[in-house]
């Protein structure tokens, strides 16, 4: 008895069902189903500021003077570290801690006053506001201890400093990795009374 031959036709059915067979790991690959186009969200990564990571700044330009006495001026420079987290749909918070240095030329010949005054303070910082991947809007609050070096009775006074303000920074770049900010902020010092308007630029990287 001779086997039955297979038709002919069944070829091309054949082949159609080999190409989706074969098409079918590929589009699951990429996160979306064959049959409609849902992508899985835990593939989904966060980017740029939605996403935790670690942060440095480096501030080149910090301006600063006295509330009550605007020709008392400062300028001077600072670090800052920490890490970034994110949380809900826009909530984000960053922690860590400060450096500065904040020099004043003294132009009066006779005062209480050497010829300079310099301010090394230091401390935590915390951010609480609101991100997307490109921006992060935030208010600021820093508590420290401020060195003041220059004065005649003593080279060395030890003050507390407390800040409050606000702040703004982006993320440039493909990764969303660079980034730049402003925070002007209000800080006062005790037991000395200073009272300091004060404007931060800053330049960073995000890790």
């Amino acid at each position: 008895m001779k086997p039955r031959r297979r038709p002919l036709a069944l070829l091309p059915a054949a082949a159609c069902l080999c190409a989706a067979l074969v098409g079918a790991p590929a589009a699951a690959g990429d996160g979306v189903s064959p049959v409609a186009t849902y992508v899985d969200p835990f593939r989904v990564q966060a980017q740029g500021l939605r996403a935790t990571g670690v942060y440095l700044h480096v501030s080149p330009a910090l301006f600063a003077l006295d509330v009550r006495s605007p020709s008392f001026q400062m300028w001077g420079w600072g670090l800052g570290a920490g890490r970034y987290w994110t949380m809900r749909k826009r909530l984000a918070i960053a922690f860590g801690g400060f450096f500065e240095h904040m020099l004043w030329v003294n132009p009066y010949e006779n005062s209480w006053a050497g010829k300079t005054l310099n301010f090394l303070r230091f401390g935590p910082e915390l951010r609480i506001g609101a991100s997307n991947e490109r921006l992060f809007a935030y208010g600021l609050v820093r508590l420290g201890l401020d060195l003041l070096v220059g004065t005649p009775q003593t080279s060395l006074a030890r003050m507390f400093v407390a800040e409050v303000g606000v702040g703004l920074q982006g993320a440039l770049g493909k990764q969303r990795r660079l980034l730049v900010g402003v925070e002007p902020a209000f800080d006062v010092s005790v037991p000395a009374p200073w009272l300091l308007f004060r404007a931060r630029a800053f330049v960073g990287v995000r890790f």
